[in-house]
């Protein structure tokens, strides 16, 4: 079986793990599109093709998410996809963007004229009901019409996806963690350091990174930040009040990320949610946490985590760890102390959250569940074509048993 995989934007790079699981797997073969993408990207698809035996594309695109503030707005270059079609015929087309995404309509389209019958399962993140100026809501109702079986991160986002419209068949697919890549530490030596409290991700005001700086300073812990944004500033000044005590280091790649991650003694998502509006300024777009993927990178490391109580993370953590309100400094410095205070305590939620980690969430796991759909989505659509065929020969008539 073949299948295509599509997906635009920065954020690409997140899904090699993904695409290396699904690459190894017998009978199984992958192309993966892609537009837009870092630099970090394009060097590990060819890493992974390498290995596995993967396919890939790295087309051009029209217009760029750095551009216009959001990847849903990227475009794949026409002449590209057009060149990918006359050469690859998927068995699936599985579309990693959201309904409302340019690049999907794109391929849509695509799939249309070039491989009608071919089955399409969507990816599925947004966990609020946003209303979007026009043409989005068209492209996502064609996108419900389109797409055969969709598979939602969480509840939450398949909640939006039935009160949006989508009707068809849906299977929740979490995203995951490579559990051999983030794994505990073989050797943890006794603490002799301060208590570290970690945090991975953008340095941007909707991730909470005031309140953790916040918490941080009232708990005189350690504070470990990893990540850049528009708040650097304040963290290095963080960092020039508390020395020693705050360390900031620039962006790690997954070879380097574990041995960080390993360093805390938590790891704190501490999300809050605002409005964005740098796309279009008349159209707010709720910042609500979708997933919180380095919680289960951390919790594959047997870190304990914390996260606040917003859009997924209660979800993701589940009995794993601990959360607090949102925006609660105060409450954020009590589950920390938590932590520091009952060894024993973070030693049980290292153990759950490590169980959960490769349980739930492991690639392996959810490659096993993408190609169990896939398969399915393929021997029905050999069967309609079967089943169109029979019809076609007999003149179109058919019995139904009815009398």
């Amino acid at each position: 079986m073949h299948v295509m995989i599509t997906a635009v934007g920065a954020r690409t790079e997140h899904w090699m793990d993904l695409f290396a699981v699904l690459a190894a797997q017998p009978d199984l073969t992958v192309t993966v599109v892609v537009a837009d993408v870092s630099a970090t990207a394009r060097q590990e698809l060819a890493a992974i093709e390498e290995r596995t035996g993967l396919r890939y594309h790295v087309l051009a695109h029209r217009w760029s998410e750095g551009r216009t503030g959001h990847m849903a707005s990227v475009l794949f270059d026409r002449d590209g996809l057009r060149s990918v079609a006359e050469r690859d015929r998927p068995d699936v087309l599985h579309l990693i963007g959201e309904s409302s995404y340019l690049s999907t309509w794109q391929m849509l389209r695509l799939r249309r004229r070039w491989w009608p019958r071919v089955p399409v399962t969507l990816y599925a993140a947004q966990n609020v009901v946003m209303r979007l100026p026009v043409p989005f809501p068209l492209l996502e109702r064609h996108a419900y019409r389109s797409v055969d079986h969709a598979l939602p991160i969480t509840p939450a986002a398949l909640a939006v996806l039935r009160a949006k419209g989508y009707h068809g068949p849906a299977t929740i697919v979490p995203l995951g963690v490579d559990t051999a890549r983030f794994a505990p530490a073989p050797v943890r030596a006794a603490r002799s350091r301060p208590f570290t409290a970690g945090f991975v991700g953008r340095l941007e005001p909707h991730k909470g990174i005031r309140d953790l700086l916040c918490a941080g300073e009232l708990l005189d812990c350690d504070l470990l930040l990893v990540g850049d944004g528009s708040l650097r500033p304040e963290v290095e000044r963080a960092a020039a009040r508390r020395p020693g005590r705050v360390t900031l280091r620039d962006w790690a790649d997954h070879a380097t990320l574990p041995g960080l991650i390993g360093r805390m003694d938590a790891l704190v998502l501490p999300s809050v949610e605002l409005v964005q509006r740098n796309v279009l300024p008349w159209v707010g777009i709720p910042l609500r946490e979708q997933f919180g993927r380095v919680l289960v990178e951390a919790m594959a490391c047997e870190v304990p985590v914390v996260g606040s109580e917003v859009g997924e993370i209660p979800y993701v953590i589940g009995p794993a760890g601990l959360t607090y309100p949102a925006g609660n400094a105060t409450a954020l410095v009590d589950r920390l102390a938590q932590l520091r205070d009952d060894p024993e305590l973070a030693r049980k939620f290292a153990a759950l959250g490590r169980e959960r980690a490769v349980g739930e969430f492991g690639w392996d796991r959810i490659a096993q569940t993408l190609c169990r759909i896939w398969s399915a989505e393929h021997d029905r659509a050999r069967f309609r074509r079967r089943t169109d065929g029979v019809l076609a020969g007999s003149g179109g008539a058919t019995t139904t048993g009815r009398s």
